[in-house]
């Protein structure tokens, strides 16, 4: 099995130009015909979270007076976790024209679908950055250099579930309706629009239980608060991301042959 998943990942890396090729045509398909272009990029998230934002900001004001960035930073990175695993079922059964025709590994499939959302949250995260310092609601330091480690941590971590979601898609097609309800919950489970600290002392070990706030934590307290995130928030982060990734690597080979005749 392990020389299957290393041939597996000799292939990706073979057929990498295929990543490269989707990635770019997708972004400029969304685009096309378009007088803003880009310029959505960066409307597209600040007009969807603005509203928002605003009224929390003066619910908050007492108690977060960097209420603004705090949510911001939160359900921008949260947006790459939510449009990767919203996708994540139609990663294979949407690309079965392919599959059945053409050798390409399956993991190219799941590669292109996560890629393009973790480009389009990059582009965006930037964008929200700069004009955050433009209008002087968001200060960097050496600090916020950090947020790339979560970033490439949860690209791994979403590859593995986006992986384990898209497999068993093919066999559950009712998975299509589940999981934006799922990842929905997910959202108010994760504290984007609320600290961990409002929640009653002997409530907080569910925040804890959901891996996704260390994720959120390793890039927001580099980011908004200036600060090295705990050690251990590092560790545990590593150990889902590699632990998801290792099995997504290993389902997509132990499925291989079966997906092909199940689509």
């Amino acid at each position: 099995m392990f020389d299957d998943i290393k041939k597996e990942l000799e292939d990706v890396y073979k057929y990498r130009y295929v990543v490269y090729s989707f990635v770019q045509t997708n972004l400029k398909l969304r685009y096309r015909r378009s007088y803003l272009g880009f310029i959505w990029t960066i409307l597209a998230p600040m007009l969807n979270y603005l509203v928002m934002g605003v009224i929390f900001s003066f619910i908050m004001a007492n108690r977060m007076p960097n209420y603004f960035v705090y949510y911001f930073s939160g359900a921008i990175f949260f947006a790459i976790v939510s449009s990767t695993l919203n996708r994540a079922p139609t990663f294979l059964i949407g690309n079965e024209h392919y599959i059945k025709k053409i050798y390409v590994p399956k993991l190219i499939f799941i590669l292109n679908g996560t890629i393009y959302e973790i480009t389009n949250f990059l582009l965006s995260a930037i964008s929200l950055i700069v004009l955050g310092m433009i209008f002087g609601k968001l200060d960097l330091s050496w600090h916020s250099f950090l947020i790339f480690i979560p970033i490439v941590l949860i690209s791994f971590f979403l590859i593995g579930i986006g992986t384990l979601i898209g497999i068993a898609t093919v066999y559950f097609r009712d998975l299509m309706h589940i999981v934006p309800v799922v990842v929905q919950a997910a959202f108010f489970l994760t504290p984007v629009i609320y600290e961990k600290s409002m929640i009653p002392q002997k409530f907080q070990f569910l925040v804890e239980l959901n891996p996704l706030y260390y994720f959120l934590e390793l890039y927001r307290l580099p980011l908004v608060y200036h600060e090295i995130p705990p050690l251990n928030y590092f560790v545990i982060c590593f150990i889902l991301a590699s632990v998801t990734f290792s099995i997504g690597l290993f389902m997509i080979k132990k499925f291989d042959n079966r997906i092909i005749f199940k689509l």
